[in-house]
């Protein structure tokens, strides 16, 4: 009885994190029964299109003589349509990738992933098992990047970071004045900030109710991140995964969220 309802609890997160891949990769749902899917390797030291040729060429031998004839037409037709699409992606800096194609259904998809694992093919049905391990052990997360005025909010899935929001509060003026006139001005300045975190603690409360998302990260100067813990619910409290060293001033602030993210 414990297994059954073991794997039944494991089958109901699968489906969400499933869900979550859907949202951010939406042209996975236009997938047909006769797609190929690809699992390979990146190149750690950069793109090099030497290397890939050589993949792609270990995966078109492998499987050439496990196909039926219309499957092995289909990886004929697709796999150059991946391999011209990696040659514009160009990815770098993880350590595997998934790859998808099914031209009669428009789609064709490079999916970076977290982790290495097994380099395979299939002709059918989407393969989301591999990548349905990885989010099993990375889980999509919500990331906020926030200060006393601004903040910036962001999903984490597999190996990419997506903005998905940017929210202006009002401005929390400082001044240099003494006496009643400096303790009237930084109490105006304390509700301001508060005001602010609190509209973008009802956009993450929004966010995380989804379902999209099994943890939260927080970042920014730590007295703006401190207040903004303080504010959250208890239940999102407990989605708290932890802080990252990030600031909006950033010019590369997207990937300096997805390499504090990577697995060590």
């Amino acid at each position: 009885m414990g297994t059954t309802l073991g794997n039944v609890t494991r089958n109901i997160n699968l489906n969400k994190y499933l869900r979550s891949l859907y949202a951010f990769v939406p042209s996975l749902k236009r997938a047909s029964d006769h797609a190929l899917s690809v699992y390979m390797p990146v190149r750690a030291e950069g793109f090099d299109a030497r290397f890939y040729d050589i993949e792609f060429g270990k995966l078109k031998r492998r499987y050439k003589d496990r196909l039926a004839d219309e499957e092995r037409e289909v990886m004929e037709r697709e796999l150059p349509r991946l391999r011209e699409h990696l040659a514009i992606v160009k990815p770098a800096g993880c350590p595997a990738m998934a790859g998808f194609a099914d031209e009669p259904a428009g789609l064709l998809e490079l999916v970076r992933l977290p982790a290495e694992t097994e380099s395979r093919l299939q002709v059918g049905p989407l393969l989301l098992a591999p990548i349905e391990r990885q989010l099993e052990r990375f889980p999509p997360a919500l990331i906020a990047v926030v200060d006393k005025e601004r903040a910036k909010l962001f999903a984490a899935i597999l190996d990419d970071v997506h903005p998905i929001a940017e929210l202006e509060g009002q401005d929390v003026k400082h001044t240099k004045a003494g006496g009643t006139s400096a303790a009237s001005n930084q109490r105006k300045a304390d509700n301001r900030t508060k005001a602010n975190l609190e509209l973008v603690v009802q956009r993450i409360q929004r966010q995380m109710q989804s379902g999209l998302y099994e943890r939260l990260f927080v970042a920014g100067p730590e007295e703006a991140r401190t207040e903004l813990e303080h504010l959250l619910p208890e239940p999102l409290r407990q989605k708290l995964a932890g802080h990252l060293s990030v600031s909006l001033d950033s010019r590369t602030l997207q990937h300096e969220l997805r390499e504090q993210l990577q697995p060590v």
